[in-house]
């Protein structure tokens, strides 16, 4: 089935003007199932893509809403913004029951109503709190189009390209993890999104909420470090992408994946624990990351909600 996202600078109505998608739809309800469609969009601008991501923010208090202002203003001042990533924990506490859940207006539609925001595709994972109630709530609430027509989430775990290189292969692929799942499902569907030799694309990323390392208070994800890490190192997987940990990190390991931990999106915070020994950047702050993406590199900005910048990286493609 096609189906294509709005516009986030169009107002609602317009296809999306920056950056080609293709979001492939999960088939298993346990997440392991092979592709079935596509959406596509024309790009108007190749070889570049922009996205937010943020994560641990349905909280529907003013700390979410001080986060969501300063993305509206970091949109507007740098040339706006083609889609966000919510990094799971999306409904405080327990999630929500249905896609006619109040928490949807509350926790969502009436935060990042922003003139930017709210014509923005927002693409979630699954957090631990959202498994408090119906998971699949969140997966009906895109596939229906309801309220604004913004959220997308086609399973539980899915895939989306996003942008398109001057050459025409995908810029980024991101695969949509759910952390719930049993480690062997994820391996298997990051495996089966690289699977296709003909269609690679420039960049890889995984996001799903659970960290790999982190020096905030829940620290290393032994499991995942034994079993998932291998797997995103075969599959050459350029950068992680999580939440879980209330705080904001950049860990860059040798020869793994550039971990980022985005989970200050309005959840109380928490403090340092250990730092880890490959940590570049640690804050506790409320915030949200930046992605720049482009054909030469990735480039990455912490900002504060003041929108204010804390912290800048550039980030090498991993050989292939």
């Amino acid at each position: 089935m096609w189906r294509l996202p709005n516009d986030c600078r169009n107002r609602g109505a317009d296809i999306l003007g920056r950056g080609i998608a293709f979001v492939f739809f999960l088939l298993s309800v346990l997440g392991a199932g092979s592709v079935a469609g596509a959406a596509m969009v024309t790009s108007a601008q190749p070889g570049k893509a922009v996205f937010f991501a943020l994560g641990d923010h349905g909280v529907g208090n003013k700390n979410q809403r001080r986060v969501a202002h300063a993305m509206e203003r970091v949109a507007s001042q740098t040339g706006g913004v083609d889609w966000v990533l919510l990094l799971g924990d999306n409904f405080y506490p327990k999630g929500v029951v249905s896609d006619k859940d109040p928490k949807w207006r509350s926790h969502f539609e009436s935060i990042y109503d922003g003139p930017i925001l709210a014509n923005t595709p927002f693409y979630a994972v699954l957090g631990n709190h959202d498994a408090g109630s119906s998971l699949d709530a969140q997966v009906d609430y895109g596939r229906n189009k309801m309220g604004s027509g913004r959220w997308r989430m086609e399973g539980r775990q899915y895939v989306v390209d996003h942008g398109q290189t001057t050459s025409g292969q995908p810029l980024l692929r991101m695969v949509m993890l759910d952390g719930q799942q049993d480690v062997e499902i994820q391996k298997n569907f990051v495996r089966q999104a690289f699977s296709q030799p003909s269609n690679q694309p420039m960049w890889r990323m995984v996001a799903s909420h659970y960290p790999l390392h982190s020096s905030g208070l829940h620290g290393d994800t032994n499991r995942l470090l034994n079993e998932l890490l291998p797997i995103l190192q075969a599959e050459k997987i350029d950068v992680y992408l999580c939440g879980h940990d209330h705080d904001l990190e950049m860990i860059a390991p040798p020869s793994e994946p550039v971990q980022i931990i985005s989970g200050a999106g309005g959840a109380d915070l928490y403090a340092l624990r250990e730092k880890n020994p490959w940590s570049q950047f640690f804050a506790k702050r409320f915030g949200f990351v930046q992605w720049v993406v482009s054909e030469q590199n990735l480039d990455v900005t912490f900002f504060e909600d003041q929108g204010n910048v804390l912290y800048n990286k550039q980030i090498a493609r991993r050989g292939r």
